[in-house]
C-alpha cells in the first residue's frame, strides 16, 4: 500500500477515533472534582482538533528514512542488525527476560515508572490505578493514549517498510520468551518491525514523564532506552527498530510540546500529578526523592542511555550535516524555565552524539537520532 493510501486510511479514521475518545472520558470529564476524585479534561479538550495530531508532512516516514538507505548503499549494516539482535537475545541474563516481558504486556507509563525511586515508583502506580491522576492517564495511559494519538502509532510506518522481524527471518538463532500461556510472538509474526512502537511510546511518554518530573529526567529516559533494549532480547525487533522508534518517539513529544494548546494540557496534568504525589508523600518532591532509593544514579542513568543509542554501530555518514531540530527545544522547558528557546537548543547540541550514526538523515529531517535527553537533563541549570 502507498504511503499516501495509507495516510488517508488514517485520517479517514481520525474524527471517529478522538470523537469515542470524548464519549468515553465524558463519564468522569463532566463530575465536579472531589477530594476522592481530581478532575479530568472535559470531551472537547480531549477532542480538540489539535495543530500537532498530525505531522507536517503527514507521516513519519521522512525522520525515518534513513532506514531506506542503509537497505540500498550499507548491507553489511543490515547484515550486523540482526547479528546484534542474537547477540543481546541469546546473553540475556534471566532479570532481563523477565523484565521484556513484563514490558511487553504492560503499558508503557506503567513500565517507566520504575525510573522513580523505589517508592515514588510505587506511590505513582497507586495513584494511576485509583483514578487519582485522570490528566496523566489521558494523555499517556494505554494505547489510545491522548498525547500520542492519532498519527503517534507506528502502523503506518511499519507497513511502509514491511522489514520482518528477527524471529521470523532466523527463527533457530533467536529464543523466545513469553509469560506462561503468552502469545506475543504469534501477535507479532506478520506484522513489521521498523521502527518498535514499544520504543516508540516509551521515549514519548517518557519525554512527558520527565517533563511532569524533571528532578528524575535522566533516569525516566534511561528507561526508555531499556524498554527499546527489551524488545531486542524478546528477539523481535532489531537494533535499528529501538534507534528509530526512539526517533519518531522523540519527534512526537516534542511536536505537542511545541504546539501551545496542547502544551496546556501536558501542563494542566504535570500540575496534577506533582499535586497528587506531593500529597500522598507528605513532603516536597525533592525532600522525597532525596531520601527515596533511586532507580539509577544521574550518572549511572546518562552512561546507560547512551550506551543504548547506537548499539556500537559505526558511523557511516562522517560527512553528514544536520542541526538539532527547533521544536526539540521545548522537551526542556520544564527542567530549564529561566532559559530561552534559543538556549534550551543549544543544551540539547552540547549533550548530543555526533552526526552521521546509522539512521541520522541530512538537513532539515536530520538531528532526532543524535538527541540525547538523559544528558541533556543531567546538565547543571
Amino acid at each position: 500500500m502507498s504511503t499516501l493510501r495509507l495516510r488517508s486510511a488514517i485520517l479517514s479514521v481520525l474524527t471517529p477515533m478522538l470523537l469515542v475518545m470524548g464519549v468515553v472520558a465524558s463519564g468522569t470529564a463532566t463530575a465536579a472534582p472531589t477530594a476522592t476524585a481530581p478532575a479530568a479534561f472535559t470531551p472537547a479538550q480531549l477532542v480538540g482538533p489539535y495543530a500537532s495530531d498530525v505531522p507536517p508532512t503527514g507521516t513519519y516516514i521522512p525522520v525515518l528514512d534513513g532506514f531506506a538507505e542503509l537497505r540500498r548503499a550499507h548491507p553489511s549494516i543490515i547484515a550486523s542488525n540482526l547479528q546484534k539482535v542474537k547477540a543481546i537475545n541469546n546473553s540475556a541474563t534471566r532479570a532481563q527476560q523477565a523484565d521484556a516481558i513484563a514490558v511487553n504486556y504492560d503499558d508503557r507509563l506503567v513500565s517507566l515508572s520504575d525510573a522513580l525511586g523505589d517508592r515514588l515508583g510505587t506511590v505513582f502506580r497507586q495513584l494511576l490505578a485509583a483514578g487519582k491522576l485522570p490528566k496523566v492517564d489521558a494523555l499517556a495511559g494505554g494505547d489510545t493514549a491522548r498525547a500520542g494519538l492519532p498519527l503517534g502509532t507506528t502502523l503506518l510506518e511499519k507497513e511502509y517498510y514491511d522489514n520482518p522481524r528477527p524471529f521470523v527471518v532466523a527463527p533457530t538463532s533467536i529464543k523466545r520468551y513469553d509469560k506462561p500461556g503468552g502469545h506475543l510472538y504469534a501477535e507479532l509474526v506478520n506484522n513489521g518491525s521498523y521502527p518498535s512502537g514499544h520504543t516508540n511510546m516509551a521515549y514519548w511518554k517518557g519525554a512527558l514523564l520527565a517533563y511532569w518530573l524533571p528532578e528524575l529526567g535522566p533516569q525516566i529516559i534511561a528507561r526508555a532506552g531499556e524498554i527499546g533494549r527489551s524488545r531486542i532480547v524478546l528477539g523481535v525487533h532489531y537494533p535499528l527498530d529501538v534507534m528509530g522508534g526512539r526517533i519518531m518517539g522523540t519527534d512526537i513529544a516534542a511536536a505537542r510540546l511545541a504546539d501551545p494548546r496542547f502544551a496546556q494540557l501536558i501542563d494542566q496534568a504535570g500540575a496534577q500529578l506533582r499535586d497528587q504525589l506531593r500529597r500522598s508523600v507528605g513532603m516536597s518532591l525533592t525532600d522525597f526523592i532525596a531520601r527515596d532509593t533511586p532507580y539509577l544514579t544521574t550518572q549511572q542513568a546518562v552512561s546507560e542511555h547512551r550506551n543504548l543509542m547506537t548499539y556500537g554501530f559505526p558511523v557511516v555518514s562522517p560527512g553528514q550535516v544536520n542541526g538539532i531540530p527547533a521544536s526539540a527545544a521545548a522537551l526542556l522547558r520544564s527542567r530549564f524555565p529561566g532559559l530561552t528557546d534559543g538556549q534550551r537548543l543549544d543544551i540539547l547540541r552540547r549533550t548530543a552524539i555526533r552526526t552521521g550514526y546509522p539512521l541520522d538523515r541530512s538537513g532539515a529531517n536530520g538531528g532526532w537520532l543524535r538527541i540525547d535527553l538523559a544528558a541533556a537533563y543531567a546538565v547543571t541549570p
